[in-house]
């Protein structure tokens, strides 16, 4: 795999030192989004964690497949649009879109046509799979690795996984407060309401509240913000509509949290088409993009420096991003 980043980085900032002397602390992080259910990205990410040997693993959200194929089983036949397809190949396509194929025999997919609730009942089946294969293939590659990982669901996953996930072993960081080192991460998977009506969406003055309860229970120390959707009237919020002209679409809620609490850092996604970084005040922003139905990884490496200022009674830490870009591979 070969990644590129978007802009220069000097190795040098792991081994700096401040004018005092003391040797910075560092976190790295990477962080991903909107994968989307392409397993070749899933794969990308965990190698990628190891390859520039970061502290911490960050899924920010939109984890699993959203995009399906439907194929009817004919008994000895499978049929795609009432031409025979070969379902091996279907499944081994999905693993770079991230297109899941749904089998379904001719009165259950009549059936889940005119029905919503079956048609989700599918779905929730396919992707539990799908989770439960991934949640293996993380498990063989992060083998003996002292990464830690924080796994969030987005906008675009069923609620049903959080509680499979959470079987499966995986503890997802939704409404929670987790401490990665020093730093504490507020994450939220809901988005602004959208057109699409999925499954995580709410108004953005509930949204607010969630957050802002979350932001409460923090205390002291640096905070990373990991909210799924980005900052409203930012580079990171721009999508596309069908004129072809972009329009921002991100929450105001996520902006007031972040001019309010002011995290050292906001890990955000939802938009693909608005990767990059930005800042609001002091806070320093990202979202990575998503090209996931063409099996490119797009990540946020980040790297987090802690300095010891002073002496004795005087002596004070200072946080600050050393480095944020993002890497595609």
């Amino acid at each position: 795999m070969q990644l590129k980043r978007d802009k220069k980085f000097s190795l040098k900032a792991f081994y700096q030192v401040n004018e005092m002397g003391d040797m910075p602390f560092q976190v790295k992080i990477l962080f991903v989004s909107d994968i989307h259910g392409s397993e070749n990205v899933f794969r990308k990410s965990l190698n990628a964690a190891k390859m520039y040997k970061v502290n911490y693993l960050i899924f920010g959200g939109d984890i699993f497949s959203k995009d399906f194929i439907p194929v009817i089983d004919k008994g000895g036949s499978k049929l795609l649009d009432g031409k025979e397809v070969e379902i091996s190949q279907l499944e081994e396509d999905s693993k770079v879109s991230g297109k899941l194929p749904l089998v379904m025999k001719e009165e259950e997919f009549q059936e889940a046509i005119n029905n919503k609730k079956d048609m989700n009942s599918i779905i929730v089946r396919e992707l539990e799979g799908q989770a439960s294969r991934w949640v293996k293939i993380f498990h063989e590659k992060m083998n003996g690795s002292d990464i830690e990982t924080l796994w969030n669901l987005g906008n675009d996953d069923p609620l049903e996984l959080d509680e499979y996930l959470n079987e499966l072993g995986i503890e997802l960081a939704e409404a929670k407060v987790r401490e990665l080192g020093e730093f504490k991460v507020v994450s939220s998977g809901y988005v602004n309401p959208t057109p699409f009506g999925t499954y995580r969406e709410l108004p953005d003055s509930t949204l607010f509240l969630r957050l802002d309860s979350m932001f409460k229970e923090v205390g002291e120390g640096p905070v990373i913000l990991n909210a799924h959707a980005p900052p409203i009237n930012t580079k990171l919020d721009q999508a596309v509509n069908k004129d072809r002209k972009r329009n921002n679409v991100g929450s105001k809620a996520v902006r007031d949290i972040i001019e309010k609490y002011k995290p050292i850092v906001g890990l955000h996604g939802h938009i693909h088409e608005s990767g990059g970084t930005d800042k609001i005040g002091n806070t320093k922003i990202g979202n990575p993009g998503s090209y996931y139905s063409d099996g490119i990884m797009s990540a946020i490496f980040l790297v987090l420096e802690r300095e010891i200022k002073g002496k004795g009674i005087m002596v004070k830490k200072e946080y600050k991003v050393k480095a944020m870009e993002i890497i595609r591979g």
